[in-house]
């Protein structure tokens, strides 16, 4: 976690498993914004992934063969850490580039602003797994995308690119340089006051269709 400007840059880093997340950096993540939501002075959060992934999101195959008894605890730690990021004071950015499935785009969603790359891809294979997206997440999806694409990805396990994933609104932009276009609207931003910032996060999320 990296703080700037009143910008703080969190990256999930586990890139050799897609930044696919354990109890212990779920538990991470959540008292990272935790204290980034103490701070006074910060106007936005960027969430990112290392290693050219956003996040295959919770490690559920690592937890039921190493410890299928805290496969429970990994799902209730997702939630309470999503919707942590949702409820954040500042505005929320996901820079999002490859996969970005399951939980990991629970995070996506849970961000005001979204953007990918071209090689980004997106999913939510709950049925596969055997597991209920929880009612809290169906909503937030439906919200963003309507209930007929929110179906074809829960039900039909639908992979959508980049661009679909524009089309159905999931991604606010697609870049080849996420990062830049982030910096671009960030400097807007910062150009503002912090309390000025915030007022404005909250009257777009209170208009959250």
């Amino acid at each position: 976690m990296k703080v700037r400007s009143r910008v703080a840059r969190v990256t999930v880093n586990r890139p050799e498993k897609r930044n696919a997340l354990t109890v212990e950096m779920w538990g991470d993540l959540h008292r990272a914004l935790e204290e980034l939501d103490d701070r006074s002075d910060l106007a936005a959060v960027v969430l990112r992934g290392a290693g050219g992934s956003f996040s295959a999101g919770s490690d559920l195959d690592g937890v039921r063969s190493s410890d299928p008894e805290r496969f429970g605890e990994l799902q209730e730690l997702a939630e309470s850490t999503v919707l942590r990021l949702r409820d954040l004071r500042s505005a929320t950015f996901a820079e999002i580039d490859g996969p970005c499935f399951g939980a990991g785009c629970s995070l996506a969603l849970a961000c005001d602003v979204r953007v990918c790359s071209p090689r980004s891809r997106f999913g939510i294979p709950v049925l596969r797994h055997g597991i209920v997206y929880e009612p809290v997440h169906v909503q937030r999806l439906v919200d963003v995308v309507g209930p007929g694409p929110a179906g074809l990805l829960l039900y039909g396990g639908e992979e959508w690119t980049a661009q679909e994933a524009v089309t159905r609104r999931l991604v606010d932009r697609c870049s080849e340089d996420p990062a830049s276009v982030l910096e671009q609207v960030l400097a807007g931003l910062t150009s503002g006051t912090t309390a000025v910032v915030r007022a404005t996060t909250i009257s777009l999320r209170a208009n959250l269709r």
